[in-house]
């Protein structure tokens, strides 16, 4: 005869099972972070990562030439929005967008005000925004790590994302701002040393020459004569009649190329 299990005893053994802790389950491979270039612009830097060491900065030189290198791609794992800490001479630092687009004139130059300038100052907008880009990517690919290889790739993909961002604006200050200020000079001088106002000018000179107060001189001088513009009255009282001789013939010559 088969034997019977008690009463209640099926629900005291789906008490008891109900009351165990499950196994716990396998546990899933971490997936690698996106590359940055696939992820979103949305500026976030991200938490700083402690866990990861700051590499020192070497003596005697720069603390960094680039973000790729070993000690700015250490800095970037501590934090995607680490940036240089201010020189004490008040000078920007070569990793920094800002850097190499302030520049000023020490004499007259209105193609440095009306056109280099302005040009630099775009040059350093649109790396600043780059800028902001490889940081936000940075943050969220390290927002998926678990563990300090994956900050780090994070990290150096970052440098790499930044210091492209440095080479495009080099390349637009040296292929785009130096050739249209190039074009710029060599029109002023053309008009200058070509046209009616470079005789004007020699005069005016001639004219002023150990009277004092040569400044208001040639002002009014210049101002009696109708062939000189506003800007070659300036290089006239700036430079005089020797204004553009030391450009070659040349360059003259070949007049101004479009802009790039």
């Amino acid at each position: 005869m088969p034997l019977r299990p008690p009463p209640g005893a099926a629900l005291a053994c789906f008490v008891l099972l109900a009351g165990c802790p499950r196994p716990p389950a396998a546990p899933r491979l971490l997936r690698e972070p996106a590359p940055l270039a696939s992820l979103p612009v949305t500026p976030d830097a991200g938490e700083p990562v402690d866990a990861t060491e700051v590499a020192a900065t070497p003596s005697g030189g720069p603390w960094a030439a680039a973000w790729t290198d070993p000690a700015a791609v250490a800095r970037l794992a501590t934090s995607c929005d680490y940036h240089p800490p201010p020189d004490e001479d008040d000078e920007a630092d070569p990793l920094e967008c800002a850097s190499s687009i302030e520049q000023q004139s020490c004499s007259y130059d209105p193609c440095h005000e009306d056109v280099d300038l302005p040009c630099r100052r775009v040059c350093g907008r649109t790396c600043g925004t780059c800028d902001g880009r490889c940081r936000g990517a940075c943050g969220r690919c390290r927002a998926a790590c678990h563990d300090e290889a994956c900050v780090l790739s994070c990290a150096t993909s970052c440098g790499q994302c930044l210091q492209a961002c440095l080479t495009e604006k080099d390349r637009c200050l040296t292929a785009g701002c130096a050739a249209r200020y190039a074009a710029c000079a060599r029109r002023s001088v053309e008009h200058f040393r070509r046209g009616p106002c470079l005789a004007a000018c020699t005069r005016c000179h001639a004219t002023c020459e150990g009277r004092g107060r040569e400044g208001p001189c040639l002002e009014r001088c210049l101002a009696r004569t109708r062939g000189c513009t506003a800007e070659e009255v300036n290089h006239c009282t700036w430079d005089g009649p020797s204004y553009g001789a030391d450009s070659s013939e040349e360059d003259v010559d070949a007049g101004a190329p479009p802009s790039p």
